[in-house]
């Protein structure tokens, strides 16, 4: 079994590169997509290329939560999850009745992942705080 220290040192051996990665991919592909204007295959493997590291911090955000040998801190990282999740579904759900309407304009899809992760800072945030203020956490 992992002590907590090599699981949080596991994660982030794994989400580092991963997002490295993706900043690197996702500036090459814009740059080659501008310059050189690829069709078929290689406009959808250009396509692929930046979600490829994204998929891969979401494999490393399950790995901490299976390695993780403290049951609390894997309760709470589950509990942001689920709240993260939660503020995704609403607000996709909410934003793609109005884009039906017309009342706003529509936004990429692949926005999911980066609001989810602004609802986990959101969830985390929030158990931080009402677990501080009942004095369970320091």
């Amino acid at each position: 079994m992992l002590t907590m220290r090599q699981a949080n040192r596991r994660y982030l051996n794994r989400f580092i590169p991963s997002m490295t990665c993706y900043a690197v991919f996702l500036l090459g592909s814009n740059m080659i997509e501008a310059a050189y204007a690829p069709t078929g295959a290689a406009l959808i493997a250009l396509a692929i290329l930046p979600a490829l590291p994204i998929i891969a911090v979401i494999w490393a955000m399950g790995m901490a939560i299976v390695e993780q040998p403290d049951e609390y801190v894997r309760a709470k990282l589950i509990h942001a999850m689920l709240i993260a999740t939660a503020v995704m579904l609403s607000v996709m759900t909410v934003w793609s009745f109005l884009e039906d309407t017309g009342a706003v304009p529509h936004k990429p899809i692949h926005l999911a992942f980066p609001l989810w992760c602004a609802g986990l800072l959101i969830g985390q945030s929030w158990l931080w705080a009402r677990d501080r203020f009942a004095g369970l956490e320091a």
